[in-house]
């Protein structure tokens, strides 16, 4: 991590700046030019995570995959997000869990899940449409479409 990265420290339970990983990311500036790390202390996280495109430069980091998760119940059919289907889109492309926009995106030792039970319609863990991204010791859980990475020029990294 560069000594020019900022980090935010997210906690349920309120030892964080922030106790919810929304927050922190609608907490850096737009259009930013340094690297902001985002700690998730352990915990299931049950709600659904929006990257904008207007915030880049953006690492989600958990202590390990088991121990930390985001997770969201959204399906093609049923959409609950903080963002209007306008900005984040409907059905498949609109139903991610997590929703990453945003370039230079990197998640470590996070489970991304997407939580609605098997039979409910097509569910995304996470949706990517950012370019240069990398998800390290990463787990994608549900029980139909886990990841969907679409548009994306350049990925790298390795998924448990």
């Amino acid at each position: 991590m560069a000594a020019s990265s900022v980090v935010i420290r997210v906690a349920q339970d309120g030892s964080g700046d922030f106790r919810t990983v929304q927050d922190a990311i609608d907490s850096v500036p737009l259009c930013n030019t340094r690297r902001t790390v985002i700690r998730l202390s352990p915990g299931i996280y049950r709600q659904p995570v929006y990257v904008p495109k207007t915030k880049n430069l953006i690492t989600l980091a958990g202590l390990n995959p088991e121990d930390t998760v985001l997770t969201w119940n959204n399906t093609a059919t049923r959409i609950e997000h903080h963002q209007a289907s306008r900005v984040i889109g409907t059905g498949t492309f609109g139903c991610g869990s997590t929703i990453v926009e945003g370039e230079d995106f990197i998640a470590e030792n996070i489970t991304f899940e997407n939580s609605s039970p098997e039979g409910s319609g097509q569910a995304v863990a996470i949706r990517v449409t950012a370019d240069r991204c990398a998800f390290y010791n990463c787990r994608f859980l549900g029980w139909q479409v886990c990841p969907l990475f679409l548009g994306c020029k350049s990925f790298a990294g390795w998924i448990l």
